[in-house]
């Protein structure tokens, strides 16, 4: 049976209320025009998994519901429907698949705790969704000194509506590393909260390829509330067609912190004449002694390097996407570890956009 949206965002986690065009973040949101569209809702009958996965810790959910997983004793579940819980004692690396049904409502929330000292590197891959609204909400929290590799990407359906929502807690000393891809989608919206603790760290990586209609934002709100807390925001836009991106990014350093270091940016490549980009980096500063800076730049390929290219024999068309390519590039090296580098790449078609 299906339902409209709005009757099935009631008790949705992310949505207490449906957000309005005057809150900020959701300005160029379209959430408002899918409330009278119908979806069924998941369901968590069990079925059988495709393809295993080669790695040697997985997990793989259908719908947001667990099928089958291979994690050792260190890692403690617990998983209800469309709620999973992980509490690691050991380092360790877990590939996350995260499969969607057609035109299916689905909510689902991710708890992960890190105790002391323990390193975890998560790769998380979203496929399927024709049709779909699919809503993530993650709470994330790190102990002392531990340390979170996360690497997100997704291959949904053009056609699909997907929304992050992560809440990342850091004590003292631990340290966040997140990449983002995000390609596919008719609406993507990453959100991201972070609140640092005493020499803690997170850095965030977005990468957005936006195209034809869609439209693609990505938020944070990253507060400092102790000594010696670093963050870095670096989101690139790759942006065609009529399709509109976001960059909405906002960093709050609390009064009397000492040794506070900021850094945002925003890059965007506009490539035809109707895509739009809207960026917003923001500074909320409450201290004297810290580094901030934050900059936003918006361009189109540089016709100068398209012209040298073809003066040595190479057609227009791979010159743009040699051009393109160096762009994405740049932000690839981001990636730590070198498997989910090649995923990503991988996803990418082998570095082409």
């Amino acid at each position: 049976m299906f339902y409209p949206l709005h009757k099935l965002l009631r008790h949705c986690s992310l949505f207490n209320n449906i957000p309005t065009k005057k809150e900020e973040k959701w300005h160029f949101s379209p959430l408002p025009e899918y409330l009278d569209r119908e979806y069924k809702k998941s369901s968590c009958e069990h079925e059988d998994i495709p393809n295993k996965p080669k790695e040697d810790y997985w997990i793989y959910l259908k719908d947001g519901c667990v099928l089958e997983l291979e994690l050792p004793p260190s890692v403690h579940v617990k998983y209800l429907p469309f709620h999973l819980e992980l509490n690691c004692f050991e380092d360790i690396e877990i590939y996350l698949h995260l499969d969607y049904s057609e035109q299916t409502f689905v909510d689902f929330r991710l708890n992960i705790i890190l105790q002391e000292h323990v390193n975890l590197k998560t790769y998380y891959c979203h496929e399927g969704g024709k049709g779909s609204f699919i809503v993530n909400v993650s709470h994330i929290k790190l102990e002392p000194y531990a340390t979170l590799l996360q690497t997100q990407t997704q291959n949904l359906s053009s056609d699909a509506v997907f929304i992050l929502d992560n809440k990342i807690h850091l004590d003292t000393f631990s340290s966040v590393n997140n990449f983002s891809l995000l390609n596919e989608g008719e609406y993507i919206h990453n959100f991201i909260h972070a609140d640092l603790h005493y020499q803690s760290k997170i850095d965030i990586t977005s990468l957005l390829l936006s195209h034809n209609r869609q439209k693609s934002l990505f938020s944070c709100d990253i507060n400092h509330l102790s000594d010696k807390s670093t963050s870095e925001v670096l989101s690139k836009q790759v942006v065609r067609d009529t399709s509109t991106c976001v960059f909405d990014a906002t960093t709050k350093i609390f009064k009397e912190t000492k040794a506070t270091q900021a850094k945002q940016a925003s890059h965007a490549l506009l490539l035809d004449e109707g895509a739009h980009i809207h960026s917003k980096p923001h500074l909320e500063i409450y201290s004297d002694d810290l580094s901030a800076s934050h900059g936003s730049t918006i361009g189109e390929l540089d016709q100068e390097a398209i012209s040298y290219l073809r003066s040595r024999g190479v057609n227009e068309q791979r010159s743009k996407e040699i051009l393109i390519n160096a762009f994405i590039n740049d932000i690839l090296e981001k990636i730590e570890e070198p498997r989910h580098k090649e995923l990503i790449i991988n996803r990418l078609g082998g570095g082409d956009e």
